[in-house]
C-alpha cells in the first residue's frame, strides 16, 4: 500500500529518482492522455466529416424534392403550353396576314350589301406598325335604314376576323319617320399579322 507520505516525497521535477511504481503510473496517465489527445482529433475530422455529408444529404434531399414537385407537375405544364398554342393560333387566325387581307375586305363589302345598303365610301388607309402585327384602319360610309346600320355593326362584331367599329355617326337623309335613310359614317379598324420579320422590318425602318 503506497502512503500519503511516499507520494509527498516524490520530485515531481526529477523523474530519475522516481520509483519504478511511479515511473509506471505516469506512463500509464501519459499514453492515456495521447490516446485521448489522438482519438479527440480522429473523432473530431470525422464529425466534421459527418456534418458535411449532413448537409450534402439535405441539399441533395432538396433537390430531389424540387425536381420531382417540377416531375409531377409537368403534365399540367404541358397541358397549358398546349392551350397557350391554341389560344395563339386563333388569334393569329384572327388576324389575317396579307394574302388573308383581300378576302376580308370582301367580307366587310359583301356584309354591307347583305343588309341592303349603298356603299358611298370604302377606303383603306396607310397601315399603323405594332410589333409583330398591324392596324389597318378603313374610312367607310354607307346610307340606309337605321336597322339596317345596326345589323351591319352587328355582322361586323360577329366576324371571326377581328373588326371594330369606332367613330359611328348617323346623320339622316330621309324623311322623319323610322325608316328614313340615314348616312352612316365609321372608321373600321381591322388588324394584319406581320410576324416576327415583319416587326423586325418595321423597327429597322
Amino acid at each position: 500500500m503506497i502512503s500519503l507520505d511516499e507520494l509527498q516525497e516524490i520530485d515531481i521535477q526529477d523523474p530519475m529518482v522516481w520509483p519504478p511504481w511511479f515511473t509506471w503510473l505516469m506512463g500509464v496517465v501519459a499514453a492515456v492522455a495521447l490516446v485521448g489527445a489522438g482519438w479527440y482529433f480522429v473523432l473530431q475530422d470525422q464529425q466534421d466529416v459527418l456534418v458535411a455529408k449532413q448537409r450534402e444529404e439535405t441539399t441533395l434531399t432538396e433537390t430531389y424534392r424540387s425536381k420531382a414537385a417540377l416531375v409531377a407537375s409537368l403534365p399540367a405544364w404541358e397541358k397549358q403550353m398546349e392551350q397557350v398554342k391554341k389560344m395563339l393560333a386563333e388569334m393569329e387566325y384572327a388576324l389575317p396576314d396579307s394574302q388573308a387581307m383581300a378576302s376580308l375586305l370582301t367580307d366587310i363589302t359583301n356584309a354591307v350589301l347583305s343588309q341592303g345598303l349603298t356603299i358611298t365610301l370604302f377606303q383603306p388607309r396607310d397601315e399603323v406598325p405594332y410589333g409583330v402585327y398591324a392596324m389597318v384602319p378603313i374610312d367607310i360610309q354607307v346610307m340606309g335604314a337605321f336597322h339596317q346600320v345596326a345589323e351591319f355593326v352587328s355582322t361586323i362584331s360577329a366576324m371571326n376576323r377581328i373588326v371594330t367599329v369606332r367613330n359611328l355617326s348617323m346623320t339622316r337623309t330621309g324623311g322623319d319617320d323610322a325608316e328614313g335613310q340615314l348616312t352612316a359614317s365609321a372608321s373600321l379598324v381591322t388588324y394584319r399579322y406581320v410576324g416576327a420579320e415583319g416587326a423586325k422590318q418595321d423597327k429597322s425602318g
